[in-house]
């Protein structure tokens, strides 16, 4: 598809928009939280939600809904140990860090997947991918380092929530999951979500809606079109018109949106090696992003957002 300059203009600013409302995820999460809804009732809640519209979606779009098979098998596997873990890890994390400092080290996930592609599957990198994953992992021990007892909790579960999504990134890559309609993909991991929110909940007994208010669910009535359908969406329309070395470049907005956000609307304090832990690890992120860049270029294995059918991809949380 020949794409006009105007479309790479409107690409850029879908893939923009779509990080900024990304990286409001955790504003939302923690103000839900404070108005009585606790992480594990929020993800299953939420799910749900996600999974009517995405149906509604799916059924207007002529896209299946029902799997069956090996599919079937890798989609529970994939989005119940992948995305839904990740959602429950990230989200918990929300309630010991400031907002931006979490989904910053959640962003590690690029360099953990590029590392196990080095490591498992012989990838070939560049001195920028390597800087990258130096940097990142530089970035996690200084905030880990100058951080209080109470927030090692939340550092854990933020950087935990990375790697269970690069194993979901990682395992997507190597099935035809990722080949599935967008509505059909968004309704299985709004229900993998559901299943892994759902065995937490009932083994704790933390599914509770009983301290909820009108605000809380009027949040969530809020919070779920406009992240799980419309930033779904603007981001697909960003790689369309941008290409996915430049989405993954845009995407890193969502950290940074977040730290911003939490600043000016939660009024949280974040010193300045924080800052500079956020910053380096935003910075790996572009760093890996040209590095895909480069190695597209010369011809030498890779790996992107949105990648052929064997490599190692990356795509931004959902």
């Amino acid at each position: 598809m020949t794409v006009s300059a105007q479309q790479k203009r409107r690409g850029i600013l879908y893939a923009v928009l779509s990080a900024a409302i990304f990286g409001t995820s955790p504003i939302f999460f923690k103000t839900i939280a404070a108005n009585g809804i606790n992480t594990t009732t929020h993800v299953v809640v939420r799910s749900l939600i996600t999974m009517l519209l995405t149906a509604i979606l799916a059924a207007v779009n002529h896209q299946p809904i029902l799997l069956k098979g090996r599919l079937l098998r890798d989609a529970l596997l994939a989005f119940v140990a992948g995305q839904g873990l990740t959602a429950i890890l990230l989200n918990s994390s929300y309630a010991y860090l400031p907002a931006g400092m979490a989904t910053s080290l959640h962003f590690v996930y690029p360099s953990v997947v590029m590392l196990v592609c080095v490591l498992l599957f012989r990838e070939r990198v560049n001195a920028l991918k390597l800087f990258a994953l130096g940097l990142s992992m530089a970035a996690v021990l200084l905030m880990m380092g100058r951080s209080a007892n109470g927030q090692l909790a939340g550092i854990v579960l933020a950087v935990a929530s990375g790697c269970s999504y690069a194993f979901y990134i990682l395992f997507l890559d190597r099935t035809a999951l990722k080949d599935l309609p967008v509505w059909t993909f968004a309704f299985w991991g709004s229900f993998g979500c559901v299943i892994a929110g759902t065995v937490l909940g009932v083994s704790t007994h933390s599914l509770d809606l009983s301290g909820a208010t009108v605000k809380s669910f009027s949040l969530m009535l809020v919070m779920v079109p406009l992240q799980s359908i419309l930033a779904v969406r603007l981001f697909q329309l960003g790689v369309r018109y941008t290409g996915s070395t430049a989405a993954a470049l845009l995407s890193t907005m969502e950290p940074v949106t977040s730290t911003i956000l939490g600043i000016v609307l939660l009024k949280e304090s974040v010193g300045a090696w924080k800052l500079v832990g956020c910053a380096a690890i935003v910075l790996s992120i572009v760093l890996v992003a040209l590095g895909s860049a480069r190695t597209e270029e010369q011809g030498v294995l890779g790996f992107e957002p949105t990648p052929p059918k064997e490599g190692c991809q990356i795509e931004p949380l959902k």
